[in-house]
């Protein structure tokens, strides 16, 4: 999803499907996985000042960009860090930290997003929430021509010639790529210890869908 589109729909239309505002408002420890250059981290913290976010990727040259753009506009932003970090091994001292984790459309790339996925269960707090933007996929090829049409045919090329050459690079690479789909996301979302997994629409997101799911309360 292309940075205009954050720009436009990240607090006004996504941010009221997570049910965080009002966390956000008060204050809460919030962490972003795969965070790129930064964008969205940088937006809610402007956005939250009593709020503290962490955005964390594998790519430091993705960190140094963020760290950068804490500075938009001349604008500071003070309570806002960036880590580079192996996604797979998230810092120890994490473990039931963070209110809401989020991962915007990068899951997929992982080689191994189910290792992923118990990571961000970890550093959740119990009662934490996580979400998760994907491609509106069904996990069957045969079903998505049919309910996507010639979008299908598109989305399956990106996946085959970008998705799985990043999330096939090792021998224990489970390969999922963007089409995943829902099936087979749900499936991992509930190995991975998460519960009440809900698949919202996001229409503003035309070809996504949003995962909303929470650690169980101690």
């Amino acid at each position: 999803m292309s940075n205009a589109k954050y720009e436009a729909h990240l607090i006004e239309k996504l941010l009221p499907l997570t049910g965080m505002t009002e966390k956000l408002s008060f204050g809460a420890v919030v962490l972003d996985v795969g965070c790129g250059s930064g964008l969205r981290v940088c937006r809610l913290a402007e956005h939250f000042p009593s709020s503290n976010f962490t955005g964390v990727d594998v790519s430091l040259d993705a960190v140094l960009s963020a760290t950068q753009a804490m500075s938009l506009e001349g604008k500071a932003v003070h309570n806002a860090a960036f880590i580079q970090r192996d996604l797979c091994h998230l810092d120890k001292s994490w473990t039931d930290k963070f209110d809401w984790v989020s991962i915007f459309d990068g899951c997929h790339d992982e080689e191994r997003p189910d290792l992923v996925l118990k990571e961000i269960h970890r550093v959740l707090k119990p009662g934490g929430v996580f979400t998760m933007i994907e491609i509106n996929g069904t996990s069957n090829s045969f079903n998505d021509k049919q309910e996507i049409g010639l979008l299908s045919a598109y989305l399956y090329g990106v996946s085959m010639f970008h998705c799985l050459p990043v999330g096939s690079n090792s021998k224990d690479a489970l390969c999922v790529g963007a089409m995943w789909g829902k099936e087979r996301a749900v499936e991992l979302l509930k190995n991975a210890g998460f519960v009440d997994v809900q698949v919202i629409p996001t229409p503003f997101f035309a070809i996504n869908v949003l995962y909303l799911c929470k650690k169980a309360s101690q």
